[in-house]
């Protein structure tokens, strides 16, 4: 899994929360729910089922990964690849080939951080409310995020929000180039002690590894 794939993952679980425009008000408000019932969090833990799609190409990919978060700091692990980024530097590491990436945050021009997810207030999409569904005993409520900017890689987004607990459940990406990606929670938990040393890079323990530094 190279660095694309592990920004896509970043992506579809902060794209969902990240804005809109003119918009349903229902949307609008169940969004405004969402964000603050996130925002009260100190610590996150989540485990998750990825999807990619893509018929024409015979693609259908399967994964699970993890993310924790605390305070600014974030820790990502999916297919082998682990990505921490310690509140400076995002570093990507990679066992299969043994090299670690080292990225200043203050490089890039579009950081991806799970702190930004639930940023709603900012432009970028429109808002409709969407179907519902009863899934093992929950009320989830889909949202149509239709981007509004041209050079957008979705024709739409569907975020699903567990009515009662105002949590997510899912994340579904229609794109122009008929690939499909679904982010599905599969567990979550909230406020419980993460180790500080979780979120910390320990190069000793990669002294055999390639590391480029950005």
């Amino acid at each position: 899994m190279n660095n694309n794939k592990i920004k896509s993952v970043l992506a579809l679980f902060f794209i969902a929360i990240m804005g809109f425009s003119q918009s349903d008000q229902r949307a609008r408000n169940l969004l405004d729910q969402v964000s603050e019932v996130y925002a009260s969090f100190e610590t996150m833990s989540m485990t998750f089922a990825y999807q990619l799609d893509n018929a024409t190409e015979g693609i259908s990919q399967k994964e699970e990964g993890t993310i924790l978060v605390a305070n600014d700091k974030y820790k990502l692990t999916i297919m082998g690849i682990q990505q921490l980024f310690d509140g400076t530097s995002i570093y990507t590491i990679n066992d299969l080939n043994e090299e670690v990436i080292v990225q200043d945050e203050s490089s890039l021009d579009n950081p991806l951080n799970p702190l930004d997810i639930f940023e709603f207030h900012k432009e970028g999409y429109l808002l409709q409310w969407d179907i519902a569904q009863r899934v093992s005993g929950r009320d989830i409520r889909y949202v149509k995020l239709i981007p509004t900017q041209a050079e957008s890689q979705s024709k739409y987004l569907l975020l699903g929000i567990d009515t009662a607990s105002k949590h997510l459940y899912k994340i579904i990406d229609l794109g122009i180039n008929g690939t499909d990606t679904t982010f599905t929670v599969q567990e979550f938990v909230s406020n419980t002690p993460i180790e500080p040393k979780t979120f910390v890079f320990d190069e000793d323990k990669y002294a055999n590894y390639y590391i480029d530094r950005f």
